[in-house]
């Protein structure tokens, strides 16, 4: 998510120097139910062992409202069509949302 939320302020840099309107908050997709429990509420950091200076990071960004966590369920995650064998039903769901149906 470190990675993500990186990139995400470098395009939004890149779009406020262009001079085009963006969103004050980006939005990450995270199909990691603990990481967004924990970016959510900071009590739970309290409970963890080891946490790196990337959670620091994001949970920062996240307290000053410029991202914004949401969770995706891992089976629909558009990477794995491209990464994974998935089910025929998967498959052709993955197919479908991208618009490859046969004709």
């Amino acid at each position: 998510m470190a990675n993500a939320t990186t990139e995400t302020m470098w395009v939004q840099g890149l779009l406020k120097e262009l001079g085009i309107q963006a969103p004050k908050a980006a939005r990450l997709w995270c199909d990691n139910l603990d990481a967004t429990y924990l970016l959510a509420n900071s009590i739970f950091h309290v409970r963890t062992k080891h946490i790196e200076v990337d959670f620091h990071f994001v949970a920062e960004r996240v307290a000053q409202n410029l991202l914004q966590i949401r969770l995706v369920s891992t089976l629909d995650q558009v990477a794995d069509g491209f990464t994974k064998s998935l089910p025929v039903r998967q498959l052709e769901n993955f197919r479908r949302n991208l618009n490859l149906e046969k004709l």
